[in-house]
């Protein structure tokens, strides 16, 4: 190769602890004639070293979800950005992203067809739903959504709330995230209702905003409840709620983020941006963003590429398909700058995306495959 003047490489994956760049002399003269800049006489090589450090001094915190029969889920605890598994690394993120299955009190709002397909004649019954989400998908969080209290949606009374929610608890084995209607004066109802009968519980109230967090946060302090914290879109906003809920008396422990998840196609680029500016900023040591994230990837099916048929959109393709895996995407993509908990409505786009972080999450093996690098694709090394 002594007559080679260049060589260009591609496909090409570096793994080192640090890099090593030599100038020749040629490219120095041409760039300082270039830049206007005397040419030297004589260049000489200069051994130059260039060594990444990234520090993250600090950690977000723990947040765990605990039913009274023990079972639990953990999310949270990071101390570098996600799926920094790396050789050599000297700290490793304690927790996967977890998923937590949708439940609805009612379905007049009509799920997509490929949600009705999945869960079949379970749909409207929440306790049942709830089980056959465990037993057959495994979900390891429910989130039980009242909807039916809000007064465009029926009005019912928030009673109807707290039975089906104490039926669920008999139903599954798993935590429970108790999720409200919208309607600010019924979800305060709600909450005072369910807060005190789930005392032997640490579930989540899900959610506290602008309009409500002064009476929803009070009562996550007084019955020992985690709190969602939902902002739309606002680092700023998100902060303040931050420190009034810890003012409040909010243990630190007990609060988890949610600054909106906007839908792929619709605004997804924002939410990205918001989550890997509150990550990385808590990873930094900015303590009032450094608690766990949480999203509603569920909104993926808000948008018209994910429900409409095929039959007004073949170019699409099938719905079946185009609908789980735009859900998917929505919640792999904001898991890489940050989300823990997943809000997520199909089963099988819950399940795969489990499956993936988890395969994302698993640690680099020591061994690479004979190209020299890791086959993330299959987490297997190819032979």
């Amino acid at each position: 190769m002594k007559d080679t003047e260049e060589i260009e490489l591609t496909d090409v994956d570096l793994l080192a602890e640090y890099l090593e760049f030599q100038m020749l002399p040629g490219i120095v003269a041409a760039a300082a004639g270039a830049a206007g800049l005397p040419v030297p006489g004589k260049a000489e090589w200069t051994p130059v070293k260039f060594k990444l450090d990234v520090e993250f001094p600090g950690e977000i915190e723990t947040i765990q979800f605990i039913r009274s029969n023990g079972k639990t889920v953990t999310i949270g605890g990071e101390k570098v950005p996600p799926f920094y598994n790396f050789l050599g690394l000297d700290k490793r993120n304690p927790h996967p992203p977890a998923v937590t299955y949708d439940v609805f009190d009612s379905i007049d709002f009509s799920p997509p067809k490929p949600i009705k397909q999945e869960y079949g004649k379970v749909l409207g019954n929440p306790p049942e739903w709830a089980k056959f989400a465990v037993d057959k998908f495994g979900a390891e969080l429910i989130t039980f959504h009242s909807l039916s209290i809000d007064p465009a949606m029926g009005d019912a009374p928030v009673s109807n709330s707290v039975k089906f929610l104490e039926d669920i608890l008999q139903a599954v084995d798993v935590p429970v995230i108790i999720g409200c209607s919208g309607n600010k004066k019924k979800d305060k109802e709600l909450f005072e209702a369910t807060a005190p009968i789930t005392e032997s519980e640490v579930l989540m109230l899900s959610a506290a905003d602008k309009a409500t967090w002064e009476d929803v946060i009070p009562l996550a302090v007084k019955y020992d409840h985690n709190c969602l914290l939902w902002t739309s879109l606002d680092l700023n906003n998100q902060i303040k709620m931050n420190k009034d809920a810890v003012e409040l008396g909010l243990p630190r422990k007990r609060i988890v983020m949610d600054p909106t998840c906007a839908t792929l196609g619709y605004g997804m680029e924002y939410s990205f941006s918001i989550y890997q500016r509150m990550r990385i900023a808590g990873l930094l040591g900015e303590e009032d963003l450094a608690y766990p994230i949480s999203g509603g990837t569920t909104n993926a099916w808000g948008a018209r590429e994910a429900w409409m048929s095929e039959k007004i959109a073949p170019e699409w393709g099938l719905r079946k398909y185009r609908g789980p895996i735009w859900e998917v995407i929505n919640a792999l993509t904001l898991t890489l700058v940050g989300l823990d908990l997943a809000m997520m409505f199909h089963p099988v786009a819950a399940q795969h995306v489990k499956d993936i972080t988890t395969q994302f999450f698993a640690e680099v093996p020591k061994e690479l495959n004979e190209k020299g690098y890791y086959d993330w694709a299959s987490a297997n090394l190819k032979r």
